[in-house]
């Protein structure tokens, strides 16, 4: 039952002390609690991809645009995804108003815990924010005929995208996002040790087999 008073009210075991780890039998799975070293690995997969599209629509003469892409990156971020994914998540059920994980880390809470899985409108609408926020810099680059940023940019979202699922997506507790490659076993392991998140994916239609 959910506490108010405790820093972890829906007692998911990503807030659990790491003492309670040890008799887990997916330790080691999935990356289930904050580490720094996660957060800086995604702040430079985040550089990887964007300055090559900062450089290049400056080079094309349309860097004020760039305020666009901001602007949109931060209503994306901080509003529309936190509340269409991060609120999925178990790092998101700690209590208190900002966020801590290893991708939007100190964003705003401003929406509740929703422990259910993501819902397909909001799978749909995950991939429309995501073609926005990475489309725009093709815009100005090719108006501006900077074909080898246009290049440059490309191989970065392809090298961007191919670590993000070929290693932290295999390991992410945000186990309904679109992207997610954990093994079904553990997700149901998982559920097993979060009744709360359990309860709210069943009643979903999600069964447990492993």
């Amino acid at each position: 039952m959910r506490n108010k008073n405790q820093i972890n009210p829906y007692d998911i075991c990503t807030w659990r002390p790491i003492s309670k780890c040890n008799d887990c039998i997916i330790k080691g799975y999935l990356k289930c609690h904050f580490k720094i070293r996660y957060l800086l690995n995604f702040i430079g997969l985040f550089l990887l991809f964007a300055i090559p599209a900062v450089a290049g629509v400056i080079l094309a003469g349309y860097g004020w645009f760039l305020l666009g892409w901001i602007a949109f990156g931060i209503i994306f971020f901080e509003f529309w995804e936190i509340r269409i994914l991060c609120s999925h998540c178990p790092f998101y059920a700690e209590k208190g108003r900002s966020l801590h994980c290893f991708g939007n880390y100190l964003s705003l809470k401003v929406w509740r815990f929703h422990p259910e899985p993501m819902n397909r409108s909001e799978k749909i609408q995950l991939f429309v924010g995501f073609f926005i926020f990475f489309g725009y810099p093709y815009i100005f680059m090719f108006l501006g005929r900077q074909y080898i940023f246009i290049i440059l940019y490309s191989i970065s979202l392809i090298v961007f995208f191919g670590l993000l699922l070929g290693r932290r997506c295999p390991r992410c507790v945000n186990l309904s996002c679109p992207l997610n490659r954990v093994p079904k076993k553990v997700v149901d392991a998982f559920l097993k040790r979060n009744p709360v998140m359990r309860k709210a994916w069943e009643e979903e239609g999600y069964v447990i087999t492993s």
